[in-house]
Order: C-alpha cells, then sequence, then structure tokens
C-alpha cells in the first residue's frame, strides 16, 4: 500500500509490463496506485542488445532511467481536467527489486519488503538459467563494450542460435564497417532459421546470410564447456552435437532463456508447467492452476505465460490490453456507490485485510467455462460480469537485416475452415536506424532528460 491506497502491482518492467502500467493508470488512478516491481535499475531497449554487441557508440542509450516522466503516456486524451483532476501517471510508482514469491495478498521482495495488491499481473518474461541478478547501467554498458572489444579482434565469429537475436547478431556483424569481413558462422538446432515463422521468413533469411557471405549450420547443436568457453587465448574450436568442430575466437550464446515464473511458485505452483516452465492462463488471462482456492485477481502475460501466441513485444502489448480491461470491468463489478467495494468503504469498514485484498474470498469469486465472473459481494445478490477474453493473433515479427534495414514479416488469418493459408505479408524497411529506435524511447519514456548516461 502506497499513501493509504491499495494497489496493483505489475511484477517486470519490459515492454509488457509497463505497457500494463500505462493501461492501468487511467482506470484506476483515483482508488488504487499502480505499483510496478522491477529487478533492474534501468529499463532495458532490448531491440538494441544485438547491435549494441557490435556496434560502439550508443550502448549507454540503451538503458533508460525510470523518470518522473516515464509513465506520462498514461496523461494522453485525459478529458478530466478540473482543479481537482489527478493525472493518472501519478498514481504509477516503480519499486527496484526482485519478486521472491507471490501471496495471496502481498509480493514479498528479497530485500524483505512486502507489498500488498489487490490485483497482480506477472509480466516477467523470460531470462538466463540461474539466480536472478539485478543489472545497473554501468554494468550493463561495460559488458557491451566488452563484447565489442572482442568482436572488433576476433576474425572467427560463431552464433549460437538462429532465432531474432542471433540473426540480427550476425547480419549486423556483416555490415558494420570494422566488422563486416569477419566470418560469421551461425549454428541452429532446427532444420529452418526462426522457425516459428514457418518457411517464407526462413528463405528470406537465408538468402539474405548467403549475400552477407554468413555460413548457416543447421539441425546441430554446439557443445558448450561446462566453464564457458576460453576467449581471447587465439583461436579454438567449437564442437558441434552432430559431430565436426568450427574454428572460432568468438562465440555468442543466443539461446537458453527459460521463463521467469519462480515468483508464482509460492501462491498457485500447479498454475506453472512443470515441463516448460511457462504459466498456465485462461483466455481471460488470469492463472489457471488446479488449486480448490482460485486466484481471480492475479494475471499472467506476455513471455512468461503460456497464451498460445508467439513470445513478442507485440502479443504481450495485446494480452496487456484485455488484462486492463477485465481489471476494470471487475473494479466496477465490486465497486458500491461510493467507489469502494462493500468491504473497503472509506477504506475502514473491515478494514484492508478483510476487505479489497480478502474481497475475493468473501465474494468467493468463481470463473464459468463461458468465461463469466459469478460474484457474491458479501452474500448480496449475484452479479455477472463477462471478462474479455484474449485470442492469439497470427505470428508477425519487424526485425533487422543488417545496417541497412530489415524486413516486416506477418502471417495472414486462415479466411474460413479448410481455406488455404494466404501469402504472408513481407515488407521490407530499407531505412536505417542505427540505434534502433534508442533515441525514440527516450524522447518518450524520459522526456526533458539530456544525459543519455543518467
Amino acid at each position: 500500500m502506497v499513501n493509504g491506497r491499495p494497489n496493483v502491482v505489475v511484477i517486470g518492467g519490459s515492454y509488457v509490463g509497463i505497457k500494463a502500467v500505462d493501461l492501468l493508470a487511467p482506470i484506476v488512478h483515483k482508488t488504487h496506485d499502480v505499483v510496478l516491481v522491477e529487478k533492474n535499475t534501468h529499463f532495458q531497449h532490448l531491440f538494441a542488445f544485438p547491435r549494441a554487441s557490435v556496434v560502439p557508440g550508443f550502448e549507454h542509450k540503451a538503458y533508460i532511467p525510470y523518470t518522473s516522466s516515464f509513465f506520462r503516456e498514461a496523461d494522453t486524451g485525459l478529458l478530466d481536467l478540473s482543479d481537482n483532476a489527478t493525472l493518472p501517471s501519478s498514481a504509477a510508482k516503480v519499486v527496484q527489486g526482485i519478486a521472491k514469491g507471490i501471496h495471496a495478498k502481498h509480493v514479498l521482495l528479497e530485500s524483505g519488503e512486502h507489498i500488498p495488491y489487490d490485483y497482480l499481473i506477472l509480466a516477467t518474461g523470460t531470462g538466463p538459467r540461474g539466480p536472478l541478478t539485478p543489472i545497473d547501467k554501468k554494468t550493463g554498458i561495460a559488458t557491451y563494450r566488452d563484447f565489442q572489444k572482442r568482436a572488433d579482434k576476433a576474425q572467427n565469429i560463431v552464433v549460437v542460435g538462429g532465432g531474432a537475436y542471433g540473426i540480427q547478431l550476425a547480419t549486423d556483424t556483416k555490415t558494420f564497417g570494422p566488422t563486416k569481413d569477419k566470418h560469421v558462422t551461425i549454428v541452429h538446432s532446427r532444420d529452418r532459421l526462426m522457425n516459428r515463422f514457418g518457411p517464407g521468413l526462413h528463405k528470406i533469411v537465408m538468402d539474405r546470410c548467403k549475400e552477407l557471405g554468413i555460413d548457416v549450420v543447421l539441425n546441430n547443436r554446439v557443445v558448450v564447456p561446462p566453464g564457458g568457453f576460453e576467449e581471447g587465448q587465439g583461436p579454438f574450436d567449437v564442437q558441434l552435437s552432430g559431430g565436426g568442430n568450427i574454428k572460432a575466437d568468438l562465440v555468442y550464446l543466443c539461446i537458453g532463456a527459460i521463463p521467469l515464473s519462480a515468483p508464482l511458485e509460492s501462491l498457485s505452483p500447479d498454475a506453472i508447467d512443470p515441463l516448460t516452465k511457462f504459466v498456465k492462463v485462461k483466455p481471460t488471462l488470469q492463472i489457471d492452476g488446479e488449486s480448490s482456492i482460485p486466484y481471480p485477481n492475479v494475471f499472467a502475460i506476455g513471455d512468461v505465460a503460456d497464451t498460445g501466441a508467439h513470445k513478442a513485444a507485440r502479443p504481450g502489448v495485446a494480452q496487456a490490453q484485455v488484462v486492463a480491461t477485465n481489471i476494470e470491468r471487475m473494479m466496477k463489478g465490486y465497486l458500491g456507490v461510493n467507489g469502494h467495494s462493500n468491504g473497503h468503504v472509506n477504506g475502514k469498514a473491515n478494514g484492508h485485510a478483510n476487505g479489497h485484498a480478502n474481497g475475493y474470498m468473501n465474494r468467493r469469486v468463481q470463473e464459468h467455462e463461458n468465461g463469466q465472473v459469478n460474484g457474491h459481494v458479501n452474500g448480496n445478490h449475484s452479479k455477472e460480469l463477462k471478462l474479455e477474453e484474449y485470442i492469439p493473433d497470427t505470428p508477425g515479427i519487424h526485425m533487422s537485416l543488417g545496417m541497412e534495414g530489415g524486413v516486416i514479416f506477418k502471417h495472414q488469418k486462415l479466411p474460413g475452415p479448410g481455406a488455404e493459408e494466404p501469402a504472408p505479408i513481407v515488407k521490407y524497411d530499407n531505412e536505417a536506424n542505427p540505434e534502433m529506435g534508442c533515441g525514440r524511447m527516450w524522447k518518450v519514456r524520459a522526456q526533458g532528460v539530456d544525459d543519455f548516461h543518467a
């Protein structure tokens, strides 16, 4: 609770999480605070990271501070500008910390701090295996400058992983002046690059790799030594699981990210798929555990959630819109004439523990198979709330294929049952974007900040 008001908590401050805050603040700012829990000190513009691994000079711009104006987009289109109006963005708070566990009424941070919530959205995405390590801007900049130095010195570079990150890194290397003469090899475990997008994008990317002289090894894996590769000692052999090896001076590992769903284990472990570790969700994006205790006020979106959509920022933003709509409907369904639920009138009746935060148990909220929620408010007559359901869109992506531009690729929906799949939409982006949109992100999220090292 911040300033004595109940909270809507969003865990994870990347693209999907911050969009959730943007959407929620205008809805709840008069009654709630929206608290973003983020482990890192700065917003990380991940789209710039492949290029920053090779191209120097803008890596510091990929880390954007959570300034007082970071969520000013939440104020766009505000109509209520009376003297007593509260700007939606003022309800947005950022707490730096690692969420250790989610509980029925609060989030426990590794620092020991408890953050209570009425509603919670898990938007932690994916990340490397092992303990979570907060990254500050200074450390992040040093990491990418080290990558750049190693890329400059290396003659043979191996990129492990033929997804968007690996392909963008490889094509940037071969189109950036100081590194364009390096020998680059992509090793991918599947039979197609960008395998989630079908043969169309695979062909586009393969043609580009051939044009740039990038070698591609498919249906094979790199054997990573237990202690990692010993770089800096001259060329070494990179062993392949299918036999043979590749000579390298530098290896970029663009694989191995796992869903960061661990905080949910303390609340609803059966909502986490035991094999994939993705969070199981209902069409309404509420977590879908098999426990007898439902948590209809807890949602999961973005890469951490098993929504049926491909993992990218655009589907995650659409999911954030669905969740914001559902939270608004739930709040309106449970709020009384004074703007508070019957268990939280003026913040006094029954207290916060027995009101908002615990109101879901008092109201016995349950979801029907048809997607409706039946809420019994303190034993009064029941209401039926129709919650919005998320429908995954067809896969699409906008990706760089080198310093000069990239491609926009999107599958189209089937026109009807049994119809042939229409050809994907393909548009080539020939406009150079050397800093991968960092300037735009600063303009939107850090208005008035001129020190890009902040």
